[in-house]
């Protein structure tokens, strides 16, 4: 048996669409001919009123189910930080190549999630000199793959 609140969320959703896509069709018969309403004008407004009150019911189910709760602004904070390590990647592995880079990346990622003192940080560097060691190997020396 499906629970009530799951039905209402998946046929909130499914109604939204359903709206979109009468809108959208009903703009392809035309809204206005001249001064008066064509034949779309009908769907149109059919269309834009159930998929707004549809998306407003699945809005209101899905935050009293709980499914759209609240990020702890540690999570945003790490989010932006991996994000930044990403693009010090893409900007590094241009002067010293993927290989040197990606080994910083991991040792980035390393720290942001929980490698703080020397013990941990050594063994994420070890272990994203393995990576990068198969990383070469697989791609630079089996696939001869450019690797910058």
């Amino acid at each position: 048996m499906i629970p009530l609140r799951s039905f209402d969320i998946g046929l909130s959703a499914l109604l939204t669409l359903l709206g979109i896509y009468i809108v959208w069709q009903g703009l392809d018969y035309g809204y206005q001919d001249g001064a008066v309403p064509a034949a779309g004008f009908f769907p149109f407004w059919i269309g834009a009123g159930l998929a707004l009150f549809s998306a407003l019911n699945l809005i209101r189910n899905l935050r009293h189910s709980r499914l759209l709760g609240a990020v702890d602004q540690a999570e945003i904070v790490r989010v932006g930080l991996v994000s930044l390590a990403l693009g010090g990647f893409v900007v590094l592995s241009g002067f010293i190549g993927m290989i040197a880079a990606s080994v910083l990346l991991m040792i980035a990622i390393g720290m942001v999630f929980g490698a703080r003192d020397i013990r941990s940080l050594l063994a994420v560097g070890g272990i994203a000199l393995g990576m990068a060691g198969i990383l070469y190997l697989v791609f630079g020396v089996v696939l001869a793959i450019p690797l910058l």
